[in-house]
Order: C-alpha cells, then structure tokens, then sequence
C-alpha cells in the first residue's frame, strides 16, 4: 500500500495576494503587465515582465511582495526549486511572512528538504497560532520522513484548532496506523465515514487497512466498492481500487515483486544501478529508487543488498507485502543476512501475522542472540 494519504493531505498552500495601490512607483507597470500575462495563461511571459519589475524596484517591501508571486508562478510552471528561492528573497526581504511562510515550506517540501520545511512551517505557526494549516503541513512532513510520533503530534495540535477536519482526521489516522495500530486508526476512520459519508479517500484508507494489515478481505471489497461510488471513478486511486478489488476476487492475498531474470548476469551493471538507486532512495524518491533496484536485480538476480534495500524502500513507502517478498528473497540468497530476516519478521508483524514474524525472530536470535531490535520485536509480540 502506497501513501496514499500524502495525496489526499498534501495540498498547496500557495496564497494569491491581489496587488493594488494608487501611486505609480519604479517597476509598478511592469508589474502589472506581469499580472495581466499571468491572467491570460502566458506564464513565460508573465516570468519575464516580473523578474524585469523586481530588478527596477528600489523598496523591499515591493520586491517583497513581488518575490511571493515569482514563487507561485514559479511553482505553477512546474519549478519548485526556483520557486523555493524566490519565497526565501521574499522572506529574506520582508521577515515575518505568514503566507510566504507556508508557500516556502511546501516548496522545499517538494524538494525533500524536510528539516528546512518544518522549520518553515513552525515559524508561521508562531505567527498565527490558530490557524492549522503550518502544524498540518510540519505533519505530514514528518509522516513522509516516517517520524509516525512527531506526525502524530503535529496532527493532533493542528486538530485541536479545526477538529471536524476530515483530511486531518483522515491523515492522523494513517499516523496512528503506525504509533497505535490498526484498531485506533479505523476507530478514527470509522468516525469520518459516518461525519462525512461522501469523503471518499476516508473509505479507500479504511480498505487498504482491512486489505492489508488485518487480512479482512470481506471487508476491503466492500470499503473499496464503497469509495469506487464516492468518487468520480476516473483517478489513480480509483484504478487502484479496481485492481485491488479483482486481487480480492481471484483470492491473491499479496502483492509479490515482479521482475525478468537475466539470461546473462552482470554484476558491474547491477552494482552500476544499485548505485542510481541509491542516489534517489538518500533523496527519498522511493519511485525512481524502486525502479533502479529492480534494474539491478534484473541485471544480476543473486544481488542480495538489491532486494534487501528494495524492501527497504517497499517498506518506506508502506507496501508492506512487497517489502516483506523483498526481505525474503534476500533471506534466500543469504540465509544468515541478520538485517534482511529482521526486517521481514517487522513486515510480517506490521501486517498483523505475528506467528510468523515470531517464526523469523527465533531465527535470527538463534544466529545472533545478541541482536537487540530482534529482542525487542519478539517482546512486544509477546506482550
């Protein structure tokens, strides 16, 4: 199961501020010629007049203002990186930007630059404390970088100040999948279908859990027809949905990774793409990562650190049976690889089959009594 819940959360914060005034200053009609372009659709032209108006402005209050609407061109060109720039020159030229704020930390978001984003989004909470979006926004921020405890903590705040939320509702329960399990999450989940009963991804998250986690399949099919009415059908998630439910009806209880074995195996190619897949897991692109690792274990399928960091990045981004597959093909290559058996027993006791987690656990104690993370799985299993 894929984040889901980031798509449904993640929304833009980019605020447009309409512009007016009486006087006639430096760069002003070049300024409002850049508005007028931008009105029209005519976004390189809109850049061009604007970046022109920035340069012949003398106060920074103006460049200010004109460097937050560059970052929303910026980012509705499809620049993000730009964009981040032009949102720190606002700020740089005009502290204490609520707005500026918020658009700073969704640009460096999308940048991965997490550390930077919060502290974004901490600084325009402090200057608007009521207002949730800075707290929702440090939330999902930490749920991306699987930090499931501090993602819950900056839901529940954000919550506190709009508690009928039903995305912040909806992202705090897939942060609570991870801190309090299964049985919290759809509590939580539960309570916004029945507030909100037309709120589809509320019921897509909700089948993804039975499906997943706590092997229901009954329950999946039905919660995966129920969001396939409640939205317009035409979506990746509902494509998903699909998928899911015909899995359900042919009685596949798991993804399994999927790849060509080679018919000549080259190690140096392998390790050439475990090294690109490497570069884009460090920059949590889990996409382009998954994809490098499976280039590399089709260039040479005994490459046991391939399928060990492919569940890894399987794991990271919470499809849970396809890391577990990973852990385990691993396992099979290298039956003492200590790391790759724990982690599939973590797989297999965060999709609630415990017996079998306990199964590799034993395994891995037996091989190294000493591993500590194995010790302590095996005693929450045992609780």
């Amino acid at each position: 199961m894929k984040n889901i819940w980031l798509r449904w959360i993640l929304a833009t914060l980019l605020v447009s501020v309409f512009f007016f005034g009486c006087e006639r200053k430096p760069g002003e009609k070049l300024y409002s010629k850049a508005m007028d372009e931008w009105s029209k659709g005519n976004l390189v032209r809109a850049r061009t007049l604007l970046e022109k108006s920035i340069r012949s402005r003398t106060g920074s209050a103006e460049n200010a203002e004109a460097y937050n609407r560059l970052g929303v061109l910026l980012w509705e060109m499809g620049n993000p990186n730009d964009a981040a720039g032009a949102f720190n020159e606002s700020c740089r030229l005009n502290a204490g930007q609520y707005d500026v704020l918020c658009n700073l930390g969704v640009a460096l978001s999308e940048q991965n630059d997490f550390a930077a984003a919060e502290r974004a989004f901490r600084e325009a909470f402090l200057i608007q404390p009521d207002d949730p979006r800075p707290l929702a926004f440090a939330g999902v921020l930490y749920a991306k970088n699987q930090k499931w405890a501090e993602a819950a903590r900056n839901l529940n705040r954000a919550l506190g100040r709009n508690p009928d939320d039903p995305h912040l509702q909806t992202a705090l329960a897939l942060a609570e999948l991870h801190t309090a399990g299964a049985d919290a999450a759809l509590k939580r989940l539960q309570a916004v279908t029945k507030k909100y009963p037309d709120y589809a991804p509320a019921f897509f998250n909700t089948a993804a859990i039975h499906r997943y986690w706590l092997k229901n399949q009954t329950d999946a099919k039905r919660c995966f027809e129920l969001y396939l009415q409640k939205t317009s059908g035409t979506n990746a998630f509902a494509a998903r949905a699909r998928a899911e439910l015909q899995a359900i009806a042919e009685g596949s209880t798991g993804e399994k990774i999927t790849f060509t074995p080679p018919r000549s195996p080259s190690r140096v190619n392998a390790d050439k793409n475990f090294q690109r897949a490497l570069a884009c897991h460090k920059k949590n692109d889990l996409a382009t990562a998954i994809k490098w690792y499976i280039a590399a274990i089709e260039a040479d399928d005994t490459h046991e650190q391939a399928f060990y960091n492919l569940g890894l990045a399987y794991y990271a981004d919470s499809r849970l049976e396809l890391a577990g597959d990973a852990f385990a093909h691993a396992v099979r290559l290298n039956p003492a690889f200590t790391a790759a058996r724990y982690n599939s027993a973590l797989a297999e006791y965060r999709m609630g089959h415990t017996d079998r987690a306990r199964r590799e656990l034993e395994i891995v104690l037996g091989q190294q009594p000493s591993y500590q993370p194995a010790t302590d799985l095996m005693s929450r299993i045992s609780k």
